[in-house]
């Protein structure tokens, strides 16, 4: 560890959660080990006290070896105590900072970024990714060399303890499923982790709900079986929606990478949509009396259904840029009590204050058994009482800094016959239509590009008018493409 090497060139890159960056480029163990002792000191600077710190990482090539340079890191810049878990879920670390057991916790992880790609996540009080502020100062001494970790002859790091990572998840579960209701439904449900580290924790979730569980992509593995973990992208969910229609099971669950985000398939293998999940469950917290009707947080991304069933309940609603560390700060100052984005990233604060696919799942539960099901029929009434949306997104692989986004989007839309009837700015130029339909061009944060989200209305040749603004959009930000990327 002693010594630079080329990662103090090229740095990590801060995003939406964490930061994040290339396996041997910008990511290995020596700038896991220097932004981890950034972070500390600025933390430590924040609280007045060295705090006891929870370690942990994915299955990703080279985590494991990253993951002991940031505990050496940890004990370095002065950590109380420091914990050493492997391949605990996001939501689960998280859950042991917001219990108190820990009062940080370090992931090493790239969520649902592809397997040549790793990074740091941080979860600080009470269960939240770190404060903007602390955030900033500790990049700040990241990029300036000044980690207490550079040059420092670091101590010799414990073993990593699998039964503290058991321990660990078994309270995380017992604290979701406090909340279940007791005798459920006897449902079959398909379980894909995408080669991730939540497939096996989320499968045992299920199996305390009762229901029968049939497991696919639930071992850690680093090249997540040739797929992205991503659970969002299409491609991602065709092996869970064949598994659901090949076992006739009545639902299936799809992890990210470190297990904070959930899409849901019905019996049919159809996605349910994350705003469709998200506008189920409201509806379901509003007649069971839960949460105290503070509001709703969403990303600029996320679909039209969740902010109509917010309103129709009396709901305001807040809209904040992408990425969940710009939603878990109204949930820590109770000015919500719902969040969600457009990525099957959801959280509840009677369970959490940061995205926890485990608190959804009983949430669904409840749902289920409560309604009777099942899930299609459940999407088909809301799309009934609320409106029906096609939803598309996509990526230009092109550099946003030299593009005039907010005169591109008109163009896109007048192409297709659409007119724009407002702008926002929440998080790059988001064009409003009528019929609450929505086109938003988004720089990317983390993967260099811009994000293409929106939606129209669901009405014949709704797919055909989404793939050409899609298709219209990318050649307006990118003329010289060669095609989409996905």
């Amino acid at each position: 560890m002693g010594g630079r090497d080329r990662d103090t060139a090229v740095r990590l890159r801060a995003g939406a959660d964490g930061w994040r960056g290339v396996i041997g480029a910008s990511f290995t163990p020596r700038s896991a080990a220097m932004l981890a002792g950034s972070v500390l000191a600025s933390v430590q600077a924040s609280t007045g006290r060295p705090p006891t710190v929870l370690v942990t990482h994915d299955g990703r090539r080279d985590g494991a070896a990253a993951a002991e340079a940031v505990v050496r890191a940890a004990m370095a810049a002065g950590a109380r105590q420091v914990r050493w878990c492997p391949h605990l879920p996001t939501p689960t670390a998280t859950h042991a900072v917001r219990s108190g057991a820990v009062d940080l916790a370090l992931l090493v992880t790239a969520s649902h970024n592809p397997p040549e790609w790793n990074g740091l996540k941080v979860k600080a009080p009470p269960g939240a990714p770190l404060p903007s502020a602390v955030e900033e100062h500790a990049d700040a001494r990241y990029r300036g060399d000044s980690g207490p970790v550079d040059g420092v002859d670091l101590s010799p790091a414990p073993e990593p303890a699998a039964d503290l990572a058991t321990d660990i998840l078994a309270e995380h579960l017992d604290h979701v499923c406090a909340a279940a209701s007791a005798g459920g439904s006897r449902l079959r449900v398909v379980v894909d982790g995408l080669g991730g580290i939540a497939g096996g924790p989320v499968a045992e979730l299920c199996t305390r709900l009762g229901w029968d569980v049939h497991r696919v992509g639930c071992t850690p593995d680093p090249e997540f079986e040739g797929q992205r973990p991503d659970p969002a992208l299409p491609t991602s969910r065709h092996r869970a929606a064949n598994e659901v229609r090949r076992t006739g099971a009545d639902l299936g669950l799809v992890l990210d990478g470190d297990g904070d985000r959930l899409f849901v398939l019905d019996a049919t293998g159809e996605v349910v949509g994350p705003h469709e999940l998200l506008a189920l469950l409201l509806d379901h917290r509003a007649h069971r009396g839960t949460g105290r009707g503070r509001g709703l947080a969403v990303t600029a991304s996320t679909g039209v259904l969740a902010r109509r069933t917010a309103e129709e309940h009396g709901l305001p609603v807040v809209e904040r840029p992408i990425g969940f560390k710009h939603l878990a700060p109204l949930l820590v100052e109770e000015r919500v009590d719902a969040a969600g984005g457009s990525v099957g990233d959801l959280a509840f604060a009677e369970h959490s204050v940061d995205r926890d696919p485990f608190a959804a799942v009983v949430l669904l539960a409840d749902l289920l058994e409560q309604t009777g099901g099942p899930m299609a029929g459940l999407v088909a009434d809301l799309r009934r009482r609320r409106g029906h949306y096609q939803w598309f997104e996509s990526r230009v692989a092109r550099a946003a800094a030299d593009l005039p986004l907010r005169e591109i989007g008109p163009r896109v839309l007048d192409t297709v016959g659409l007119a724009v009837t407002d702008v926002t700015a929440v998080d790059g130029p988001k064009f409003r239509l009528d019929n609450d339909q929505w086109l938003l061009l988004r720089p990317s944060s983390t993967e260099s590009g811009v994000r293409v989200y929106g939606e129209v209305l669901a009405a014949a040749g709704a797919a055909e008018l989404a793939a050409r603004i899609v298709d219209t959009a990318h050649r307006q930000l990118d003329p010289n493409r060669r095609g989409r990327t996905a």
